[in-house]
């Protein structure tokens, strides 16, 4: 993908996204996608993982990706504000069901996958150990303290285990539970941002195949060594379910 520096795409009009370069991660890929599904043009903004990403904090207000910003309005950062706009700027193919009770499960669904103490949040923290303890180093003399200061909230290693494979239950459950035709999408029978979210989401815990997303090999072992780190399986239907999201849906091979 090409990028923008931060200093390039402030006097830009339009719409501006910083992403996460070089890695796939899940907020963005899943930020991207939803512009993509809709055809709404952007311009990428490069953010570096674990940096300070000064240039952006000083425009956004914000040092972590996803970040949006269109024309002069205010930046949004959270994946909801990023979720609302792209309805705004092309509400059609809409990605929030339109009744009401259908649209309060799928928001329900999103925030259990990337909201705080969610799913994403979980899978970050047990990475995040990993990683430290592959550097011998402790929460507190970690080259990650920032990340772990802003994105985990204190949450325990166990608690971030429960967390994980609940989100993975309730999701198989409430795919598994629609009877015919179950599996092909989270919430009434239509592809909505919950299907794109899980899809993104999954490859933390089930990397994707590298002709569909080439990441960085770290990142790929990093992601399979969740799964004992767990101590459960993702169940298939959420892995068949992605495959056919991912392949119907984004653009591939996927470019970060």
């Amino acid at each position: 993908m090409q990028y923008l520096s931060v200093e390039d795409a402030i006097p830009l009009a339009g719409l501006r996204i910083a992403f996460t370069r070089g890695v796939p991660g899940p907020w963005s890929e899943a930020a991207k996608a939803l512009f993509q599904i809709k055809r709404i043009p952007f311009s990428a903004v490069a953010q570096d993982g674990a940096q300070p990403n000064e240039a952006l904090q000083s425009w956004t207000g914000q040092n972590s990706a996803p970040v949006a910003v269109f024309n002069d309005e205010r930046p949004r950062c959270h994946w909801s504000e990023i979720l609302m706009l792209a309805e705004r700027l092309a509400p059609e193919p809409s990605l929030i069901p339109a009744d009401e009770r259908a649209r309060m499960t799928m928001f329900g669904l999103c925030h259990e996958i990337c909201g705080e103490d969610g799913f994403g949040w979980s899978c970050r923290l047990l990475m995040l150990d990993a990683m430290e303890r592959a550097a011998g180093a402790t929460p507190e003399t970690s080259p990650f303290v920032g990340m772990r200061r802003k994105f985990t909230s204190g949450a325990s290693l166990e608690h971030a285990r429960r967390r994980i494979v609940a989100v993975m239950g309730a999701l198989a459950a409430c795919l598994l539970d629609q009877g015919t035709g179950r599996g092909r999408f989270f919430v009434d029978g239509a592809l909505s941002a919950a299907d794109i979210y899980w899809t993104t989401f999954s490859n933390l815990v089930a990397p994707m195949a590298e002709e569909d997303c080439p990441m960085p090999s770290y990142y790929r072992l990093a992601s399979v060594g969740l799964d004992p780190v767990v101590g459960k399986n993702v169940p298939a239907v959420l892995i068949e379910h992605r495959e056919r999201i991912l392949h119907d849906n984004f653009v591939l091979p996927m470019a970060f």
